[in-house]
């Protein structure tokens, strides 16, 4: 039989919690997940009034742009864009209220009030092809040119198929020295737009590519000039036989 050692007999057990504290000690991660518990109900309690705010603002704003509505439908053109603009302000993700304000801005000629919205609009929704477009008329309206270039380009991006976005980007590019890429936005304005009401735009496209391109030397350029605007096979030929 195993002999226990002198030193052991008659020793007192050490009690179960005694013996397990230092296994509790060396798990730091329940002394943190117990200190942040109260950091977790604070943020939970911040983020809910958060929401109830958020959602006062946006109801708040609804109604000043339903307040707009009403003033637009009477023809009152400042107090509407007024009531949308404090709608933005109020709740500055009411994209309905960009919407309504921007042919507001635009025929009462207030670019930089439109400009200061419509970049924050950008920047926070940079989905809103109808923003970049705005502000891409807005950028050619004030000559800067390269500003207008990047808002036409993000709205021809996000708007595919609608021809009003690469008429601004054409004029744009025109404006700013760049023939080629003008050239071609032309060219695809002259292919999307449809609208007869549109017809003389669709003309001084091709004026602008006629401009752009420059006058025929001789009849390779001008069968070249024919077939880079979409020429057939037939009307180079007839180029090429008339410069002979």
């Amino acid at each position: 039989m195993r002999s226990i050692p002198a030193a052991a007999r008659g020793a007192t057990p050490r009690p179960r919690a005694a013996r397990f504290a230092r296994v509790r000690s060396a798990r730091p991660f329940d002394k943190l997940r117990a200190s942040a518990l109260p950091l977790f109900a604070a943020a939970s309690l911040v983020l809910m009034l958060l929401a109830r705010v958020a959602y006062a603002d946006r109801a708040t704003a609804r109604a000043l742009m339903e307040d707009g509505d009403l003033r637009a439908s009477a023809g009152d053109k400042e107090g509407a864009l007024d009531r949308y603009r404090k709608a933005m302000d109020a709740d500055p993700d009411l994209v309905d209220a960009y919407d309504k304000a921007i042919p507001l801005w635009l025929d009462t000629k207030r670019f930089d009030e439109a400009a200061k919205y419509l970049e924050r609009a950008t920047a926070r929704h940079p989905e809103l092809g109808h923003a970049w477009y705005a502000l891409g008329y807005i950028y050619r309206q004030g000559q800067k040119w390269d500003a207008a270039i990047a808002a036409y380009e993000e709205s021809v991006a996000l708007q595919q198929g609608d021809p009003a976005p690469w008429w601004g980007l054409a004029s744009s590019y025109e404006a700013a020295g760049r023939a080629g890429d003008a050239v071609r936005a032309y060219r695809t304005y002259r292919v999307l737009e449809r609208d007869p009401a549109h017809a003389r735009f669709r003309v001084d496209a091709r004026a602008a590519i006629t401009r752009l391109l420059g006058a025929p030397t001789d009849w390779r350029d001008a069968a070249l000039r024919v077939a880079l605007d979409g020429g057939g096979r037939a009307t180079i030929s007839a180029a090429a036989a008339l410069a002979r």
